[in-house]
């Protein structure tokens, strides 16, 4: 098979080779067809990797046994070649241009192939703006000596004047590549070191995951003690005949407390079917060509590929899997046509992440590939599309691709009065999956971890299966009301954004939206009449 490689960087740099044979290998050993210079090419193994062509296609393949061969980017044991790939040998390792030339004479190059081989190394060749058309022109007309057909070189001689102004034009075009393709390296750079994606390795989930048992078992050990001393103080004062004021009191506590736990309890029971645990994940493009903005290539765990300083290598080329920025909240139920309402936030995430908005400005532009639902005791998401958003506050209205199976939609109390110290329900799912797994016992946290990994698609998709998604239950105190912000406190945490804050009537009151910030425990939401106004509003139409 006549095939062409053309040498992009490293030591063999604008050399083309011209090979017909059915095999040959690559690497600084004397005994390879295509070798490179162990002293400039460091990063290149005595026999990096072997082509052979099987059945009349090439397939190239690694022989260091360090997965050192990339292939248009991506890190490969074996790979079919197509005409044009981009071969790298190591990381940092020399860049060479495959094509397949059946047609063409020994040892020749077309024009064409000799325009683009010359853009392509000029394009990987650090110089400055006005040096851009002369490295063009060196390589065209070594290429045209060396291997133009001599239809070409006698063109090229006859038409001096036009290719002369041709590589002039061309050099502006090179040097606007390379500097866009600088740029886009260095933002891409950026992103991978400020982005989090959402992918975790199983030690990390098992160590989230027992942070979180350990502090639901500290809170339950908390309110039992509070039982048993109150239950000791009473029997004490009982014995001394204390007033019956003071044991009125310490009954009053206690009364109090399991009532708590009955209130929450009881909410959850009638109404936590209809709470949902809404999970999303978006990822970005340029702007300019809408390319996806792509891992470089993940190892065999599903671990996206880092530099030294522990960054995800990015790119915008390839076939690898995108980057995408995971997230996860609550959404409740309000009609049975499927209407689900949440956070503006939590369907725009970019809006208030810091990193995604400096993407914005760099030339991305977010793109949600992923919003989806999960109810308590159904295994299969609810596809969720955006109906509506609210430009003043932060709520959305969602709905999903089909009519719930299960769930009674919630009751919204816009007429009800609130009050201070009115005690609350919030209804959600703090913590997320973390909390959902360290519900369960150890061995089943670790076995649904070891079969999803650290996808958080799968991950959620395994809770599902297992039936494990069922929300928690918060009870608290309103501590402010006012006409446009609801102020109570609550123990909560991340994930209980857009949950559904209830009155003891079991009616809904207000979403829940953010926490007050260097105060524990003590939450914002939004007035429900917000809710429904956004609700009668005519419906968006979106893309």
């Amino acid at each position: 098979m006549k095939m062409t490689f053309y040498h992009l960087t490293g030591s063999a740099r604008g050399r083309t080779q011209f090979i017909d044979a059915d095999s040959v290998s690559f690497g600084t050993g004397d005994q390879c067809g295509i070798t490179f210079d162990r002293a400039v090419d460091a990063a290149v193994y005595p026999l990096q990797a072997e082509l052979t062509v099987e059945n009349g296609y090439p397939i190239i393949r690694d022989r260091s046994g360090k997965r050192a061969l990339l292939v248009n980017g991506l890190r490969q044991t074996e790979a079919l070649l197509r005409d044009g790939d981009l071969l790298q040998f190591g990381e940092q390792g020399p860049q060479m241009r495959f094509r397949l030339s059946p047609n063409q004479a020994s040892d020749t190059k077309s024009w064409r192939t000799i325009v683009e081989d010359s853009q392509d190394i000029v394009v990987r060749t650090p110089h400055t703006r006005y040096l851009s058309p002369l490295y063009l022109a060196r390589h065209i007309f070594r290429d045209i000596v060396l291997h133009a057909s001599p239809v070409v070189k006698t063109a090229a001689a006859i038409v001096l004047i036009a290719p002369l102004l041709l590589i002039s034009w061309l050099g502006v075009v090179v040097h606007r590549e390379h500097q866009a393709a600088t740029v886009s390296e260095r933002r891409m750079a950026e992103l991978s070191s400020q982005l989090q994606t959402g992918r975790l390795t199983q030690a990390e989930l098992e160590q989230r995951i027992e942070r979180e048992r350990q502090g639901a078992e500290a809170l339950r050990r908390q309110q039992e003690g509070e039982i048993v001393t109150l239950m000791a103080r009473l029997k004490v004062m009982e014995a001394a005949r204390e007033s019956t004021q003071d044991v009125r009191a310490i009954q009053q506590q206690l009364s109090a407390i399991r009532q708590s736990q009955s209130f929450a309890e009881d909410i959850v029971r009638r109404f936590g079917g209809s709470v949902g645990l809404l999970q999303g994940g978006y990822g970005f493009k340029e702007r300019t060509t809408g390319r996806p903005l792509r891992y470089q290539g993940l190892d065999q765990l599903g671990n996206p590929y880092v530099d030294k300083d522990g960054n995800a290598l990015v790119t915008l080329e390839g076939i690898a899997p995108r980057v995408l920025i995971y997230f996860a909240g609550t959404a409740f139920l309000v009609d049975r046509a499927g209407t689900v309402v949440t956070n503006r936030h939590m369907v725009h995430m970019w809006e208030s992440f810091e990193p995604a908005k400096q993407a914005i400005a760099a030339g991305f532009e977010p793109d949600m590939v992923l919003l989806r639902l999960f109810f308590p005791g159904e295994e299969a998401p609810y596809l969720l599309t955006e109906v509506r958003v609210s430009d003043r506050v932060d709520i959305a209205v969602l709905r999903t691709d089909r009519v719930p199976a299960a769930g009674t939609p919630l009751v919204l109390a816009t007429g009800m009065p609130i009050h201070v110290g009115e005690p609350v329900v919030m209804v959600s799912y703090p913590g997320t999956v973390d909390t959902l797994l360290a519900r369960t016992s150890q061995s089943t946290s670790q076995a649904i971890l070891a079969k999803a990994g650290g996808d958080p698609v799968r991950l959620v998709n395994e809770v599902a299966q297992k039936k494990l998604i069922r929300p928690l239950a918060t009870q608290g105190h309103l501590s402010d009301v006012s006409p446009d912000l609801i102020t109570y406190e609550a123990a909560s945490a991340s994930g209980s954004s857009g949950a559904p804050i209830f009155n003891r009537a079991g009616a809904v009151i207000g979403i829940n939206h953010a926490t007050l910030q260097r105060v524990e425990g003590v939450h914002m939401a939004l007035p429900i009449r917000f809710v429904a106004d956004l609700l009668n509003q005519p419906q968006q139409h979106n893309p």
